[in-house]
């Protein structure tokens, strides 16, 4: 029977030095792991977006002249989610179960797009308001887009169309009275009044007092709600740019009302539309417009033809157009109405969407400013859609 014994100490085998520079390799390895875990948590942690946020990198651009911005209190507006924000709170928990849906009955015959739709009952309320991170974001897409714009000689103004709630707040549900509070667009002008955004409100609130601007079953304005609001819009360019003093809302004399455009069909939503969708009577026989689609081809319309944002990009061409003028528009579906106006007082213009809320395919504005050599770039968009974030979409 064998046994194992141990070896003389001058027979010892000792590990040698190169056996343990083997495991130099390994240890290298994890502490570069290590470093990278860290530098991860790091980077989250100081963008939690997934991205970098747009950053203001020029000096900020002079405020717009008075008449882009003026003065407007909605009605019914309330400090309550800065005075009591708890009380607010609970009274917005007691019917938030009837917010998720597609959309919310109001009064009067009202109806409203709920919650999923970028929060739009609580950014109605001002319950919902941006992160100083968020706001710092619009001010550094919006202020470096018209920096590099203006080096090449071009405008640009930003017209938020205003959500209903704004210059209908009584179409909003009666359990909301008395929370009413600033919504995003006031925190954003508040924060950066040197941006250039147009603030067409007061001028929509005054005309709803004669004529609706705004149908029950439609989240859009009307095509008379965005005359009014091309009319104040060509009334600041003519302000703000000498080269832009000709820019008129073409001229009506008088309002239509036909059968309200629904949009709550498909929802569920069985009624009966009323007429009220108001429509500009025109002075003029409109122009004729050729339209050149993104597959090349071209068709003839009247420059009163609404081109739908799923018709986008296109290039409309005005014969007698009210100026020899171009402009660059990103828009959304909001701009749909807003067409005829514009294309009857521009020579030319590119419509494109402006995909705030698909980041990969947000359009190079300066790059197509430049390919139709644009006198003014204007961002058309719908108020709720600044609760998304610039560069990134829609977030948590």
């Amino acid at each position: 029977m064998s046994a194992l014994r141990e070896l003389p100490p001058d027979q010892e085998v000792k590990p040698s030095h190169w056996s343990r520079l083997r495991l130099v390799p390994l240890i290298v390895l994890f502490l570069l792991a290590a470093v990278a875990l860290a530098g991860g948590y790091i980077w989250k942690a100081t963008n939690p977006y997934g991205v970098a946020l747009p950053e203001p990198t020029a000096a900020p651009g002079e405020p717009l002249p008075e008449a882009c911005t003026p003065a407007f209190e909605r009605e019914g507006a309330s400090d309550a989610w800065t005075a009591d924000p708890a009380a607010a709170e609970a009274a917005f928990e007691a019917h938030d179960a009837d917010l998720q849906g597609y959309y919310v009955e109001g009064e009067g015959g009202h109806l409203l797009l709920g919650e999923p739709h970028s929060e739009n009952i609580s950014q109605a309320l001002g319950r919902f308001q941006l992160t100083a991170d968020r706001v710092e974001a619009w001010n550094g897409y919006l202020s470096n887009m018209r920096a590099t714009l203006e080096a090449d000689g071009r405008e640009l103004l930003v017209l938020v169309a205003p959500a209903k709630w704004e210059t209908v707040p009584e179409a909003l549900p009666a359990w909301t009275e008395g929370l009413l509070g600033p919504t995003v667009l006031d925190q954003l002008l508040a924060a950066h009044p040197e941006l250039p955004i147009v603030d067409v409100r007061a001028a929509m609130e005054a005309a709803d007092d004669e004529t609706p601007l705004y149908s029950p079953l439609n989240s859009h304005w009307t095509d008379f709600g965005a005359w009014v609001a091309f009319d104040a819009l060509a009334g600041c360019l003519r302000q703000a740019s000498p080269a832009l003093a000709d820019v008129e809302a073409p001229a009506v004399t008088g309002v239509e009302r036909t059968t309200d455009h629904s949009e709550y069909g498909a929802a569920g939503w069985t009624g009966e539309p009323g007429e009220d969708w108001t429509v500009p009577v025109y002075a003029e026989p409109a122009s004729a417009m050729e339209v050149t689609y993104a597959d090349g081809s071209t068709e003839t319309l009247e420059s009163t033809a609404q081109l739908d944002m799923l018709q986008l990009p296109a290039t409309t061409r005005t014969a007698d157009a009210s100026t020899d003028h171009t402009a660059l528009v990103l828009r959304d579906s909001t701009g749909n109405g807003f067409g005829p106006p514009l294309q009857a007082a521009f020579a030319e213009t590119m419509q494109v969407v402006h995909a705030l809320d698909r980041p990969a395919d947000m359009p190079d504005a300066p790059a197509l400013a430049a390919e139709i050599d644009a006198d003014v770039v204007l961002l058309v968009m719908t108020e709720r859609y600044l609760a998304l974030v610039p560069g990134v979409g829609p977030v948590p």
